[in-house]
């Protein structure tokens, strides 16, 4: 399981618990607030990764792809860490992770 799996499926949790507190009650919307918000992190992450990963292949012609993708999927992938911190007590979490 990667890390982009394991925090998808604990957000997944999350909304569903979130859900299920009555509309109106107090925190709701923050609680779903705050899983689309990490959702948004975990997927440019993704994404950071995915174009870091397309850079290594030179693109047609030649074309060099512009900028440094290293330095932007590190900051993303600390970002991915500290988030998958929180649930370091669920029997998925794996503690190579950490650091």
């Amino acid at each position: 399981m990667t890390i982009v799996e394991f925090l998808n499926a604990r957000l997944d949790e999350d909304e569903r618990a979130s859900k299920a507190v009555p509309v109106g009650a107090r925190g709701r919307d923050r609680a779903l607030a705050e899983v689309a918000a990490k959702r948004n992190i975990v997927r440019g992450y993704a994404d950071a990764h995915h174009a870091s990963m397309r850079s290594l292949t030179p693109e047609p012609h030649g074309a060099a792809v512009g900028g440094d993708p290293w330095s932007e999927l590190l900051a993303w992938r600390l970002a991915v860490k500290y988030l998958a911190a929180v649930y370091r007590a669920h029997p998925e979490y794996d503690q190579s992770w950490e650091g």
